[in-house]
């Protein structure tokens, strides 16, 4: 009972989140405008009024931050297909502005007290002990950003951290003008909002050129390649065309043209597809990458050309046995097996073979002749039962025939099936681990016609080879 209501209050527990330190952080600058601004009136302290309009402006900021995280973590939507994430970016690039507007105008009013009349600032000791405790707060806060705009991979975070550690510097700026002030050195104080002017302005242009090379989709350092990389190194992929990447808030977006070979069945190619992205994302894990997959034939590989153009036809269901012979001539002479569906008439047969040989002789003009066997595509399924058990005295005559082939060490399973009036025997032959498959094929072969033909009762044989 304890464990579980332990569990319980654990699980209702608010959890941190990149809105929820946002918020903290727009709280505190809420706090921090107070306190500037009425030290800095009550002081005349150049150095931190100029400090109570960058805290206001960070407060701005820190809106912002919060809308922009908030607007980020939506959906793709009809409208915005690609995500949200750059309303990160945006408000980055803002906060930037806004900054740079900041500096000039705490510069301007610093510059005016260097050189016009004094102005009389009161070094209070409130004051001194207010600037310090800011610069305590703000090393906290930053630190704090920091690490979360790390965790949760936002632009918007980021860059209040940043802003944050500017603060730092810029409050060591103004307390060391109000200690000068208050050992005597009446220009201090001017000299500090002109340290913080130029400490803001540094931060500032900072964080807009780098928000806005985003925007305009500088592609990250480093990361195509790392992903071209990825992508080249997976098993099927021939060429890798094109790789772009661009950075959307915390993710990066991207797509890539790749090439494979073009007798890839739609089946194979997604898979093909899947394995890239896998790829892809083990090497950048915030990458969302769309895919453009081609066919690239080897170069001199007629037969995988061949398979290319009819497939781009597509009317034949299945090719196979695609052989092509070189003339003496020069010519080629290409013979294949297609496969159509079973109802289509010859006529329909014949124009199809037609449009599919003349698209051959044009992609390839030294082909002269083109034979194509045409075949019915199978049905979807067929009726049939298992009658081995019924018939011990055809399997054992199978398996003599098959033991007696050349080549083969054993038969591994004789199966008979009765499809009506038909009768077809499934046979598995064992045959050397070593031998190439043009060689397994070949017997294969021979012992699906020598079981034809001594056993004219089978009205089909399937013949399977395993080491």
């Amino acid at each position: 009972m304890v464990t579980s209501s332990g569990a319980t209050g654990a699980a209702h527990r608010p959890r941190l989140s990149a809105q929820r330190i946002a918020l903290a952080s727009l709280a505190i600058d809420c706090g921090l405008v107070l306190a500037k601004l009425t030290a800095g009136l009550l002081t005349g302290s150049l150095g931190l009024l100029g400090e109570a309009a960058h805290s206001a402006l960070d407060l701005l900021a820190s809106i912002f931050a919060l809308l922009a995280v908030r607007t980020a973590r939506k959906p793709a939507d009809h409208e915005h297909p690609y995500g949200h994430g750059r309303a990160e970016n945006l408000a980055a690039f803002g906060e930037g502005l806004i900054l740079l507007l900041t500096a000039v105008v705490i510069a301007f009013e610093a510059i005016r007290r260097l050189i016009g009349e004094p102005v009389h600032v009161d070094p209070a000791l409130y004051a001194i002990a207010l600037v310090a405790g800011t610069m305590l707060l703000e090393i906290g806060r930053a630190t704090t950003l920091r690490w979360a705009s790390r965790r949760w991979h936002s632009p918007a975070l980021a860059a209040g951290a940043q802003n944050r550690f500017a603060d730092i510097f810029s409050s060591a700026g103004v307390l060391a003008g109000l200690l000068g002030v208050r050992f005597g050195f009446g220009w201090a104080d001017a000299g500090a909002g002109l340290l913080v002017a130029a400490i803001i302005g540094h931060s500032a242009g900072l964080l807009a050129w780098r928000s806005a090379d985003i925007l305009m989709d500088r592609a990250p350092k480093g990361v195509e390649e790392a992903v071209r990389d990825a992508i080249q190194g997976v098993e099927g992929v021939r060429a890798v065309r094109g790789v772009r990447v661009r950075r959307s808030g915390g993710r990066l977006q991207g797509d890539a043209r790749v090439t494979a070979r073009p007798t890839l069945s739609i089946e194979a190619a997604q898979g093909l597809s899947e394995r890239i992205k896998a790829a892809a994302r083990e090497a950048e894990p915030e990458l969302d990458l769309d895919l453009v997959l081609e066919s690239q034939w080897k170069e001199g590989n007629l037969v995988e050309r061949v398979h290319a153009v009819v497939a781009r036809q597509g009317t034949v269901s299945d090719l196979h046995n695609v052989t092509v012979e070189h003339e003496a001539n020069g010519s080629i002479h290409l013979s294949m097996h297609a496969k159509l569906p079973g109802a289509m008439t010859l006529e329909q047969a014949t124009a199809t073979t037609l449009a599919l040989e003349a698209s051959l002789k044009q992609v390839v003009p030294e082909v002269l002749r083109v034979d194509v066997h045409l075949e019915p595509l199978e049905p979807e399924w067929v009726s049939g039962s298992d009658v081995t058990a019924g018939r011990p005295d055809l399997v054992e005559r199978v398996r003599a025939i098959t033991l007696g082939q050349p080549g083969v060490l054993d038969c591994l399973d004789v199966e008979l099936s009765s499809r009506g009036q038909r009768l077809v025997a499934h046979v598995v032959a064992r045959l050397p681990g070593w031998l190439p498959m043009e060689d397994a094929h070949h017997i294969e072969t021979e012992l699906e016609e020598a079981l034809r033909q001594e056993l004219p009762e089978l009205s089909a044989v399937v013949a399977r080879v395993s080491p």
